[in-house]
């Protein structure tokens, strides 16, 4: 049955209607081509997001001092709450809390020669590297010993790096000393992916050192590890124990929606990735609508082709032509022009969304220079979704073309020669 003759006959029937086939092809090629721009802009979006927090710990919290709203126990209202050590020691006996930091800013100037810069120095602990996901490009990040013997040590972020490397020339800041308000540091480390304060640079010290140089004993924010808090809820239920506890170390209102701020990075996660799966499903409803349109205009060229060649249909079934044979041909047409444009859209879609990639890898698109944080990256989608969605259309396509073939079969070949 599937011989040249039988080929040749879908294809001249093709060419016969050249404009409205290829305008047929071009819903269905532009239907599967849209979706894997969507779907591709969708994974480069969440990619470059995501790829932010890979480096985190995700079951981290921060916790930032802030004025009272209510008066409470004789304490009037908008009294700014100082947290302490107090504050590290009852987050060290709840059973969720593994490791915690607290974190001490101190604003000033790094000099190194002529060179000066504004910089945010914050004491911390080493864990703090892995809470913030800071990449060390250079060196080393503070490490216990630092923290035991108070060490004058310093991590600084690329920018001021590099910055004090083009005015001075030299090839390396570790191991040189840099002054901070008049105070010697030695540099032992570069990284990034730090906060970035306006046009002041960020370094690291041990919050050991800053509390002695400093005499401060009073922290604006902490930070520490959990474990144990894998859902939302179990989460949300944990920031309302600690702000209870804290309500009550502190005696401010547990009512009070300030006092303290607390921040879940397990719950941002989550949240993240509820958006980024509303917007796969909005996608993905926009791709299947393109895909319908395909589909249907499959079905109004078939029916189409049916009325055209409804004599022709009548006479093969005078001549002894068995209804099966007219049906196939007819659906073999609407497979021929789904499969051919579907995979025409196919492989335009993923060597556009590919060669975009390339060109973002090769200029560092996507990236901030400043932070080294993602925005978008790797804009490409999994092949075998695609291959599936093109599968689909092409079954839908079929599908939609069986339906006029089916009752062009069933006309009797005298109303068929007839009609006109």
């Amino acid at each position: 049955m599937f011989n040249r003759d039988f080929w040749s006959e879908i294809f001249m029937a093709l060419r016969r209607n050249k404009l409205r086939t290829v305008l047929t092809g071009f819903a269905i090629s532009w239907g599967i081509f849209m979706l894997i721009i969507l779907l591709s802009a969708g994974n480069g979006l969440k990619n470059g997001v995501t790829s932010n927090f890979a480096d985190r710990i995700q079951n981290t919290y921060r916790i930032w001092s802030s004025s009272t709203e209510l008066p409470y126990k004789g304490h009037k209202a908008n009294r700014f709450i100082m947290m302490s050590n107090k504050d590290i020691q009852l987050l060290e006996s709840l059973y969720q809390v593994e490791e915690v930091s607290p974190i001490l800013s101190q604003g000033g100037t790094l000099i190194f020669g002529e060179k000066s810069r504004m910089v945010e120095m914050e004491g911390v602990k080493p864990i703090y590297k892995n809470i913030e996901g800071i990449k060390i490009l250079e060196g080393r990040f503070i490490n216990e010993n630092d923290l035991k013997n108070k060490a004058k040590v310093l991590v600084i972020d690329k920018n001021t790096n590099d910055e004090l490397l083009r005015v001075t020339g030299e090839t390396t800041m570790i191991g040189k000393t840099v002054f901070v308000n008049g105070l010697s540091f030695t540099v032992v480390g570069v990284g990034k992916g730090m906060m970035m304060f306006g046009e002041r640079g960020q370094c690291f010290a041990p919050y050991s050192t800053l509390q002695a140089i400093y005499n401060v004993n009073e922290y604006y924010q902490i930070t520490f590890t959990t474990k144990g808090l894998d859902t939302k809820e179990q989460n949300e239920n944990f920031i309302k124990e600690v702000k209870l506890k804290l309500a009550a170390l502190h005696e401010f209102s547990p009512e009070d929606r300030r006092g303290v701020w607390i921040d879940s990075q397990m719950v941002n996660s989550l949240e993240t990735m509820r958006i980024f799966n509303t917007i796969n499903i909005f996608i993905w409803v926009i791709g299947i609508a393109m895909l319908i349109s395909g589909v249907v205009g499959v079905s109004n060229i078939m029916r189409i082709t049916v009325k055209e060649r409804t004599n022709e249909i009548g006479i093969r079934k005078a001549l002894g032509a068995k209804p099966r044979s007219i049906l196939l041909s007819i659906v073999m047409e609407s497979l021929v022009i789904t499969t051919i444009f579907g995979y025409i859209g196919l492989f335009l879609g993923m060597g556009v969304m590919e060669i975009v990639n390339m060109v973002m890898e090769a200029g560092g698109a996507g990236m901030s220079s400043e932070t080294g944080m993602a925005v978008f990256i790797n804009p490409t989608v999994d092949v075998r979704i695609v291959v599936l969605a093109t599968l689909v259309l092409i079954i839908s396509g079929v599908a939609a073309g069986f339906a006029p073939a089916w009752n062009s079969v069933k006309v009797k070949p005298i109303e068929a020669m007839n009609y006109r």
